[in-house]
């Protein structure tokens, strides 16, 4: 760890719309996290990551565009994020464009001067020696001198990190803290509980970010499809960390008419397949639906840890639905998936927050489970099924559980009797919110 306040920089990527500030954090990181488009007003949440070089370690943010134009409630709100952003920042990255500079660049500059945070100039898009030529016409926005860089061919960006280290090293030497980043736990650590969020748009997922993290942490708006990057945060509940990711709104693929939407599809599906566990929202109001079920076969498919969070039960408590019929009619109307978890919740009020959580660290630690094989050959020498004969089974691996029986007929319905023996290990051990899988050899 950093210090006792675990003190960790944040540098801020600002600028104004479509300078090629995703495709910079994106070459920062070295993973194309950020969703990138010519499209203006692609990035509407921060997106976050922890960087290591050298002994310096920060946080790195990815903004939205900085522009005092639109009315709209999302650019407002993207906005309001930006100048937070900045207040809460250590360095700011500055990055304009070669080919555009306007009044916007020094507007956004004066934004930068009057917050007094140490800023970095960064020309993007100079792509060749004519293109250099340009930075010069920046030096008219009193700022230091600008850095030349490339995000898309990656020119500069190690002569940036560099400037970038020593700068870090310096803010924490003024804080009399030194940096020891052998014991920093990173996203990348394997003991972290990877948890995403999934679902229709519009029902609640960024708002269960929120809740959960206990931050105005992804942004929040009525119309669906606001959230576009897959937005994470960790965060620690008792003695385990927890990384949540705030998923883009899963669509039926037909609806999907914009590159922008693929993309946030591919995130969401590439989230679950990154993750220990999916937390699959539902509307606890219009119930089930065939779009829930189709998302729900993502997890599956992916064989990852499942618990239905039944959203905006406030609501439908008022409109006097029952909670035991209503969780009867999650497993009734979703069959496949009868080993998932079920918990109502309000990301609003906080119902049942603590719960979500609980059963988190549950199905994590189910997900992970062995069971001793003299212990399950144990149940196995109770169990009676016509037409077969179980000689032994062992657990072959966990995450998720799989299952080896050795069998000593073959007068069986193969299907029927893998159903059998799952559903006797989930009656016998605990294995609530995740996947079996069952593999038989004859003998």
């Amino acid at each position: 760890m950093y210090s006792s306040n675990n003190f960790i920089p944040i540098v801020a990527i600002i600028g104004k719309p479509n300078v090629g500030k995703s495709s910079l954090f994106n070459r920062i990181i070295k993973k194309r996290k950020a969703i990138i488009s010519e499209e203006p007003g692609v990035t509407r949440d921060i997106n976050y990551e922890i960087i290591t070089c050298g002994d310096a370690v920060f946080k790195l943010a990815d903004s939205a565009g900085f522009t005092e134009f639109g009315e709209d409630i999302i650019h407002k709100l993207t906005q309001k994020r930006n100048k937070l952003l900045i207040d809460e920042a250590s360095i700011i990255l500055f990055t304009c464009d070669v080919n555009t500079m306007d009044t916007r660049d020094f507007d956004i500059a004066q934004i930068i001067r009057k917050s007094g945070k140490p800023c970095i100039l960064l020309i993007n898009k100079v792509d060749n020696e004519k293109l250099r030529e340009g930075i010069y016409d920046f030096f008219d926005l009193g700022l230091e001198e600008p850095l030349p860089i490339s995000a898309i061919h990656g020119k500069n960006i190690n002569t940036l990190k560099k400037i970038l280290t020593a700068k870090i090293l310096n803010i924490y030497k003024s804080r009399d803290l030194i940096p020891q980043n052998q014991g920093y736990v990173s996203s990348n650590n394997s003991h972290i509980i990877n948890v995403a969020i999934v679902g229709k748009p519009n029902v609640g997922k960024s708002s269960l970010l929120n809740l959960l993290v206990n931050s105005e942490r992804s942004l929040v708006t009525p119309d669906p499809g606001t959230t576009r990057d897959a937005v994470e945060e960790t965060i620690s509940y008792g003695d385990s960390m927890i990384k949540i990711v705030d998923t883009a709104g899963i669509r039926k693929r037909r609806k999907i008419r914009e590159n922008i939407e693929f993309y946030s599809l591919v995130r969401a599906e590439k989230a679950v397949k990154e993750s220990v566990l999916s937390i699959l929202l539902i509307d606890a109001e219009t119930g089930i639906t065939t779009q829930d079920k189709k998302i729900a076969s993502i997890v599956i498919k992916e064989k990852k840890g499942l618990i239905i969070a039944a959203n905006k039960w406030d609501r439908a408590k008022e409109k006097g639905i029952d909670q035991d019929e209503f969780i009867k009619d999650v497993y009734y109307f979703f069959p496949h998936i009868s080993f998932a978890e079920v918990v109502t919740i309000s990301a609003k009020t906080g119902y049942n927050k603590i719960k979500l959580l609980k059963k988190i660290l549950t199905v994590y630690n189910n997900y992970n489970m062995m069971i001793k094989t003299r212990d399950l050959n144990s149940l196995l020498r109770n169990l009676v099924h016509p037409g077969a004969h179980i000689k032994y089974g062992i657990q072959k691996s966990s995450a998720p559980p799989v299952f080896e029986f050795f069998i000593g007929r073959t007068d069986i319905n193969n299907t029927n009797f893998e159903r059998f023996i799952v559903n006797s290990i989930r009656k016998n051990f605990e294995f609530k919110g995740v996947p079996i899988k069952v593999n038989l050899r004859k003998r």
